[in-house]
């Protein structure tokens, strides 16, 4: 047995969308661009649903904040494209089927209200550090506009700064740096290289 990272997640308000396939397309599109940076592969379920196992479980959370941006970032003008996101943290077994993390990360889902992402583990040291700074992440990324969620989406995937970024997307370095002072990114940034180095901490532990 190994711990890995467990993501399992669905999209928010599916069934009420105006565009249904075009939705399920956009999460497929966004994955795509996910699985190379962070070796999965996923799998997709009743239509709206996806579970996917990151290669490095440190990096866990970075690939669940990405992947809500790269959704809210793909939204159409009348409508906000999101996903519920459930990490579980856990033994698997050593072919990846099964185990704790699967459990933690499914039944951690369904248990989910209001927030739309969550982390689960059976290691308290490890949700005493991160459990309420990620209900915080959450409530910022729940902010978003789709220019704030595109800015971060595409900087972080592909590591530029922020003149990179500006030329990416044909827009000036201002621009690109409000946007990104609007999506509170530096405390994005901060969580995410903490959850890191925690939850790498928990690997050479566990």
């Amino acid at each position: 047995m190994t711990i890995k990272a467990v993501l399992t997640g669905d999209l928010v308000h599916s069934q009420a969308a105006r565009d249904v396939l075009a939705y399920v397309d956009g999460l497929h599109e966004v994955l795509r661009k996910l699985e190379g940076r962070f070796a999965f592969q996923a799998e997709t379920y009743r239509g709206d649903g996806f579970q996917l196992v990151p290669g490095d479980a440190s990096e866990a959370m970075r690939c669940a904040v990405l992947l809500r941006a790269g959704l809210i970032a793909a939204s159409p003008a009348t409508e906000r494209w999101d996903a519920r996101i459930a990490v579980g943290l856990g033994q698997v077994d050593a072919r990846g089927g099964f185990g704790e993390a699967f459990v933690l990360s499914g039944r951690g889902l369904d248990g989910m209200k209001k927030s739309r992402l969550a982390l689960f583990s059976r290691d308290e040291r490890l949700l005493e550090r991160l459990e309420l700074a990620t209900e915080f992440v959450a409530a910022i990324i729940d902010g978003w506009t789709a220019v704030e969620a595109q800015t971060y989406f595409l900087q972080t995937l592909a590591g530029l700064d922020q003149q990179g970024t500006a030329d990416l997307l044909g827009k000036s370095r201002v621009t690109v740096n409000k946007a990104l002072q609007r999506a509170n990114a530096r405390l994005v940034e901060r969580y995410l290289e903490c959850s890191r180095k925690w939850i790498e901490e928990l690997l050479r532990h566990g």
